[in-house]
């Protein structure tokens, strides 16, 4: 497809007198780049923002490969395919519900699209959101009439949803999944519990295709499709990479192959999940994707960044800390020699620890709501000490990262109890976005 006509392209040595401007200059230019593949929408090449040959064919591909009624590729990456995705169901509705552990573009969504969001409670144990509260869900729907609900499964952290469930209690209204996490799910039965009607995923942190690659998945004949495009072509730019197309077009052609590849990525999970610890302790459970390892130093005499540190010392990169655990993402590019040396590392760290009593806990509970989002981001704010906070609006976002939830968004009124587990937080040293000297509140 595009790589084959590239190749040819290439091969016949045109000379460039169009975008971009580097014109495939090798004297000049650093070797190690891909300047020579790096094209614009020229003569024989198709516009992604209007596919009609080599990006339609990409697409259909891609369709058939996660058995859906349409597919958009997106080289921004998930973010343009979550607005484009909320922009198209609440042109109608400005009402949708949300849960608490979305993705920051959600709730930008929310604020430019001036959404009237609800959202949804969250079950937690320690420091980990693993799965919403059902029962409040179906209570929100029998309540208000919504336009769309946007969940994410799997999480950051690897969780599902039983969307299943969801789907019997949400009836009608639409589901808009976020599975930027979850490109991998088609290779698993996993992929067949998704029940949603558009989805948004990211190829490029569980897959080959390059940062950041992307796509939407209809699955619902009902919704708009030339309508998600469209939007799609306001948030996307208007010179796609084609590089990174050239990246999705050599995943397609390697799609196969993955399958063979997922099923040795669980052997070799499988085999560092079975190793026998004294300390630290593997998460994991059958609602989880087993890809993502989190593993907990909870009531031993290290934290997470010390369990990062002493990883990163033995070369292993990891994707995130927490102050009482650490998570590892696995591909089906990960060799058994990187199974090899995480398992031996683990199993020496393991050795070295001792059990300390951890009394940190991380409570939560989504603050009442007195304006939305976009209104209290237009007004006058200032800030105060933490001690002054009872009983204001929150003029900003506060995140503990991790979790990821946001204690507070704008509109929300703080009280005591926010107040006493954002300090708890900081003293326990997890990072939060707040200003120095105290929260932003409405004058």
């Amino acid at each position: 497809m595009l790589i084959d006509k590239l190749d040819q392209y290439i091969e016949d040595n045109y000379y460039s007198f169009a975008m971009p401007g580097h014109k495939r200059n090798k004297n000049i230019l650093n070797k190690a780049l891909p300047y020579d593949r790096d094209i614009t929408e020229i003569r024989g090449f198709d516009n992604l923002n209007d596919p009609k040959t080599i990006f339609k064919d990409m697409e259909d591909k891609l369709k058939e490969i996660y058995k859906s009624f349409d597919f958009i590729i997106s080289t921004n990456g998930s973010t343009c395919g979550i607005l484009s995705s909320i922009r198209t169901l609440t042109r109608k509705n400005k009402n949708i519900l949300v849960q608490r552990n979305s993705h920051k573009s959600v709730y930008n969504a929310i604020e430019i699209f001036n959404l009237d969001a609800d959202f949804i409670d969250l079950l937690i144990d320690c420091d980990i959101a693993y799965d919403i509260d059902y029962d409040d869900l179906e209570n929100k729907l029998k309540n208000k009439d919504y336009s769309a609900i946007v969940l994410t499964s799997p999480s950051y952290e690897g969780f599902m949803l039983n969307l299943k469930r969801i789907r019997k209690i949400s009836k009608n209204t639409k589901i808009i999944l976020d599975m930027a996490h979850g490109s991998h799910l088609i290779l698993d039965k996993l992929y067949d519990e998704l029940d949603f009607d558009i989805a948004i995923t990211s190829f490029h942190k569980n897959l080959s295709a390059l940062t950041p690659a992307g796509g939407v998945i209809i699955n619902n004949k009902s919704i708009d499709k030339k309508e998600v495009r469209r939007n799609m072509a306001i948030f996307q730019t208007s010179s796609p990479s084609y590089i990174i197309c050239q990246s999705i077009d050599d995943m397609i052609d390697n799609f196969q192959k993955f399958y063979m590849l997922y099923n040795s990525l669980n052997e070799n999970l499988d085999d560092l999940y079975n190793i026998k610890l004294s300390n630290l302790k593997f998460i994991n459970n059958k609602n989880k994707d087993k890809s993502k390892i989190l593993i907990s130093c909870k009531n031993t005499n290290i934290n997470g960044n010390d369990f990062s540190n002493f990883l990163y010392k033995k070369k292993i990169e990891v994707e995130m800390v927490s102050y009482s655990y650490i998570l590892l993402l696995s591909s089906i590019f990960n060799q058994k020699k990187d199974f090899n040396k995480l398992k031996q590392t683990i199993i020496n760290m393991d050795k070295n620890l001792s059990y300390k009593k951890d009394s940190f806990d991380f409570s939560y509970k989504i603050p009442k709501r007195a304006l939305s989002i976009n209104d209290a981001l237009r007004r006058k704010k200032k800030i105060v000490d933490f001690n002054n906070a009872d009983k204001k609006i929150s003029g900003s976002f506060i995140y503990a990262y991790p979790p990821g939830i946001p204690l507070i968004v704008p509109g929300e009124i703080f009280d005591i109890d926010i107040i006493s587990n954002i300090k708890n937080l900081l003293e326990q040293s997890v990072q939060l976005n707040i200003e120095k000297g105290g929260f932003i509140i409405l004058d």
